[in-house]
């Protein structure tokens, strides 16, 4: 956030401010972990001292430090009593302003003090600046070269929402009560344009989805009552999910929310009311008569075990998502714990309530025994039931030829997943634009922030943009180590509906990029995102899609070993952005002591380092309070006296004899190339280079990059080269997934082979799986996405619905199995005409309940398309697929089991 000044306040005030009122206030907010400043001067008290008045009044810079150091304290006396009552003695000498600094008495000379003004000027001024902000904003017309910002950073498991509802109102009680007249704080950015574009996402979403699913029940069920009372399920569920989401912490936002498939959630509910109705429509008058509880109950139990195994299974798919760490833990596991919830509730609901609502639905229509109850007719679905039984005729004659063709097809589209490119995550649109700019090595901070307001007004031009914020160098507090030719910009858009039709945010992003490089071809420019690329930047190092890094001790050789792979890395289709993370080698001015030197003149090493801090650097030797107010006291020589080489080779230095040595006699000083920074990995050197990947995947540009290297670069023995970045990430969720997934199809395994008892009955109801995965596999090359851990945690949750659908299937086809056991094949006719419906309504349900996540567009949308594509696609595949080839398949597997007699035989008998 930034604050507005009137002309009357400085930036050293302003800073005041923020330091000293507005910071420890804002800690006060519950959630809060710290407020980070950057820009805005320091306040502190410099005594520069004049070389020639020292050896004047025969003094050292020691001695005013000293001197500085005994004269700024506070002292207690103990108790004195007065009458029955004790009271504190304190001596109070502590430093309360610059008149008390310069009448602080050095020495005496014959009677005549020696006062620290006599040698030295005091002088409020702040240190050389470690960071400089600026800002740009367009509505106002408002630019601001040297601004004060803080950056509030939030506690780690806490609400967002909450948080930031109460920050804003703590902001309102310092404007007015605590702040000068005049003074505003103005958040530019904070996470609740985010969260509140992505919950209007999610909710837009979810409304799309229900509204979808509603309509489609009606259609399938062919009542409007029976739908409403499966749509009863959305509410149950979501409300058991959100207790559920509150006891265990989980806040509702677009992870836990936006990829909610409403279609899955009423599946166990929509088979069991259709179940109930097609029970209610073929019962006979005897069992009419026994009542519609005994009816509901019976067939209520035929398919519960099987609705209870799908739905346990469903939830057992989601294992790998919860047994993911890091960022893709962080982004995936709020999703897969939240629909389990919705699916636990929505089978309490399928087992409990809905045969009971449906029974009181249709109690009416079965009062009268002898009287047939009216059947809904739903053209389409008879027709669809007609034409499928025809077709299944033929293809359970050749049986054989049409599971070969068929899983053939199937392999065919699995094995399309070799086109597949892989990446981590898919670009997550935040609604701002975060771009960094590294000028080139050994620019001032002074220099470097004077092209900011030119980088500002660049982008600022553009109607799009709503303000833009430079940050140059660091921060005071060093936590974020950058050097000085380092600038972080963050753009603020407008909203997406006041944009023009002709431009995207992509386009937009391309063209301040390329207007940046041209006006400043020196500096190297980056795009990306604020959150994400913070978040990478924490947790591997860089925020770049890839970070290679030559790892050990010599860092001139591994800087021409990456200088070698930054050459290989530029000449690789999709690099974008290629250059060394960390400043190479700069000029320094060495200051080399001779110790041999040092000694003939009685002078340690200590001395002169002291020397050098004090006198040339600055050095804090003391603190002045005012208040609850804190401000340092620093020393330093006049600055025409430490600005030159040849003003540092003639700085004095005491002896134990008093006399005073020349710099030059006791050091060589000369300029060397030296680090500036030094990164390391683990406990060894680091020096990395970054590119950005554009138009292909990382998975493969890595795997091309690698043999390259591999093949023209060599590294020694103790050093090597590592592949970082968002790759990293991809390389860590690729492993887990290689090991949950398999883990997770057996534990499917044995939970079918618990309900089923049979293993070829299991391995038919697996193969939906194998549906499922070439489905997935070919939506996400027909929507050009690549393989990420969005399109995974897709692949896992379609495994457990896509076995749903055959858990349906086979069990349908072992209760006709059981009745008719002589007519094989017809048998297996009937059962999956009767299916048929079944399966319609709850795989197409599923698809379309999430087609507005597939193709939603709004903030936060990114993350959930591949995985609503690839459900979408699986479950697509599962519907073409199930009813043609498991009961051909089926029908396989139970003559080789148990072969049967002709059928002529079985008349004689």
């Amino acid at each position: 956030m930034w604050w507005k000044l009137p002309p009357s306040y400085s930036p050293t005030q302003l800073r005041d401010l923020q330091d000293w009122v507005i910071k420890p206030a804002l800690l006060q907010v519950p959630g809060i972990a710290d407020v980070t400043t950057f820009g805005g001067p320091l306040k502190q008290y410099h005594i520069i001292t004049s070389p020639e008045k020292l050896v004047k009044y025969g003094l050292s810079m020691q001695n005013v430090i000293d001197a500085i150091n005994v004269n700024n304290q506070n002292t207690g006396g103990n108790v004195i009593a007065r009458g029955g009552q004790g009271f504190a003695i304190r001596g109070l000498g502590a430093i309360k302003n610059e008149q008390d600094i310069q009448n602080i008495v050095l020495k005496s000379d014959h009677g005549v003090p020696v006062f620290v003004r006599d040698v030295a000027t005091v002088e409020i001024t702040p240190p050389p600046p470690s960071g400089v902000m600026g800002y740009t904003i367009t509505a106002d017309k408002v630019d601001v070269s040297s601004g004060v910002e803080g950056i509030i950073l939030l506690r780690r498991y806490e609400n967002p929402s909450e948080v930031l509802k109460v920050l804003k109102e703590k902001i309102a009680d310092l404007e007015s009560s605590d702040l000068p007249e005049g003074v505003h704080l103005k958040p530019l950015y904070d996470r609740s344009f985010l969260i509140d574009h992505s919950l209007e996402t999610v909710a837009h979403t979810l409304f799309e989805g229900i509204s979808i699913v509603v309509i489609l029940l009606i259609f399938f069920l062919g009542s409007i009552r029976s739908a409403l009372v499966v749509a009863l399920t959305i509410p149950f569920s979501l409300l058991f999910a959100f207790i559920l989401m509150r006891l265990t912490g989980i806040p509702a936002n677009l992870l836990s929310l936006g990829a909610i498939d409403f279609g899955i959630i009423v599946d166990g509910a929509c088979v069991m009311a259709e179940h109930l109705i097609r029970k209610y429509r073929t019962a006979s008058p005897e069992e009419k008569q026994q009542g519609i509880v005994k009816i509901t109950l019976l067939s209520a139990q035929e398919v519960g075990r099987e609705i209870f195994f799908s739905v346990t299974i469903i939830i057992l798919a989601y294992m790998p998502i919860l047994l993911m760490t890091r960022v893709e833990g962080k982004l995936f596991s709020p999703m897969a714990l939240t629909l389990a919830f919705a699916v636990i509730g929505s089978m309490l609901a399928a087992l409990t309530f809905i045969p009971v609502l449906i029974s009181f639905a249709y109690k009416k229509a079965l009062a009268d025994p002898d009287k047939p109850m009216k059947e809904h007719k739903n053209f389409v679905l008879d027709f669809l039931t007609k034409s499928y039984s025809k077709a299944l005729g033929g293809f359970l004659k050749n049986y054989k030829t049409t599971v070969l063709i068929g899983f053939g097809i199937v392999t065919v589209l699995v094995l399309f997943g070799i086109k597949l490119g892989t990446e981590f995550l898919p670009t997550l649109d935040e609604g701002s634009i975060f771009l960094r700019g590294n000028f080139p090595a050994g620019i001032t901070i002074q220099e470097n922030a004077s092209y900011a307001p030119k980088i500002r007004k660049i982008i600022a031009k553009y109607p799009q943009i709503s303000f833009v914020i430079t940050q140059t160098g660091r921060n005071d507090d060093g936590t974020d180590p950058f050097p000085a030719n380092r600038n972080e910009i963050l753009v603020g858009l407008k909203d997406y509906d006041l944009w023009s039709k002709t431009i995207t945010k992509k386009e937009l992003v391309e063209k301040i990029r390329h207007d940046l490089q041209t006006q400043l071809p020196a500096v190297a420019f980056s795009s990306g995102q604020p959150i994400i690329d913070q978040v990478m930047e924490i947790v591997t190092g860089s925020a770049a899609d890839l970070a290679v890094s030559v790892v050990g001790d010599d860092l001139n050789m591994m800087r021409k070993k990456a200088e070698a792979i930054a050459r290989i890395v530029k000449v690789t289709s999709g690099a974008d952005n290629v250059n060394i993370e960390q400043e190479g080698p700069q000029e320094q001015l060495a200051i080399n002591i001779n110790r041999e030197a040092a000694a003939r003149f009685g002078i340690n090493v200590a001395d002169i380092q002291n020397m050098i801090e004090a006198a040339i650097g600055g050095k804090t030797i003391s603190t002045l309070y005012d208040g609850t107010k804190r401000y340092d006291i620093v020393i330093r020589f006049l600055p025409k006296y430490r600005n030159s080489i040849d003003a540092i080779k003639n700085v004095q230095v005491p002896s134990l004899t008093g006399a005073l040595i020349p710099m030059s006699q006791l050091a060589d000083i000369h300029f060397i190339e030296g680090q500036t920074n030094i990164y390391r990995y683990g406990s060894k050197r680091m020096v990395t280079v970054r590119t950005n990947i554009r138009g292909r995947d990382q998975g493969g540009f890595v795997k091309e990059l690698q043999k390259k290297i591999n093949a023209q670069v060599r590294v020694p023995k103790g050093y090597s080269i590592i592949y970082g970045g968002q790759y990293e990430n991809l390389e860590r969720a690729g492993k887990q997934l290689a090991f949950t997934i398999p883990l997770t199809i057996v534990m499917v395994f044995l939970f079918l082979f618990m309900l089923f008892k049979n293993l070829p009955h299991t391995m038919v109801t697996m193969s939906c799986i194998l549906f499922a995965l070439g489905g997935g596999i070919t939506a996400l090359l027909m929507r050009g996405y690549y393989f990420n851990v969005s399109a995974g945690v897709g692949f896992v949750s379609i495994f457990g619905i896509s076995v749903m659908a055959g858990v349906l299937l086979v069990s349908a086809l072992n209760r006709t199995a059981q009745a008719n056991e002589n007519d094989l094949e017809g048998h297996v006719l009937e059962a999956s005409s009767e299916q048929l419906r079944a399966l319609l309504s709850i795989l197409v349900v599923a698809i379309i309940g999430l087609v507005p996540a597939a193709i939603s567009s709004g903030i936060g949308s990114d993350v959930q398309r591949p995985l609503a594509t690839v459900i979408i696609g699986g479950l697509t595949s599962t519907l073409l697929f199930a009813p043609i080839l498991i009961p051909p398949l089926y029908l396989w597997t139970e003559k080789r089991r148990k072969p049967q007699k002709p059928r002529e035989v079985l008349e004689l008998e």
